[in-house]
């Protein structure tokens, strides 16, 4: 299991590619954890257009995360088992570090992204 603290976290589309971003700095992240979906007629399923990036693997892979859990103070990714040597670890823990007494976050809104990220998958999605 990597865990690492999510400091800069970040929601946004462009290019028709939403995408959520999470890292332990926004300029210049050291660990990240990136989740995207691109939902193209190329595509054989919705999974085959949601992509995971980390610091760990060399390019976003996709079809590769099986469970994503959201929590009050942490995101989980569960990664696929034919796709744990690619990224170094079975399961990605983003914690969120209070500001303040209050969420780094605007958990509403992350919730909100990751639904529309993973509506339609076979990815088990806790959110």
């Amino acid at each position: 299991m990597k865990k690492f603290f999510a400091s800069a976290i970040k929601c946004y589309e462009e290019e028709e590619v939403l995408t959520v971003a999470l890292g332990d700095d926004a300029e210049d992240p050291m660990t990240f954890l990136v989740i995207t979906r691109l939902d193209d007629e190329d595509n054989a399923s919705v999974d085959d257009g949601i992509g995971l990036l980390t610091e760990h693997a060399e390019y976003e892979m996709s079809g590769a995360i099986s469970e994503v859990i959201l929590g009050l103070n942490s995101l989980e990714v569960v990664v696929k088992s034919e796709f744990i040597d690619f990224f170094g670890c079975s399961i990605i823990v983003a914690e969120f570090l209070p500001q303040s007494g209050e969420l780094s976050i605007n958990y509403l809104n992350l919730r909100k992204w990751l639904h529309d990220i993973f509506e339609g998958s076979k990815v088990k999605c806790e959110v």
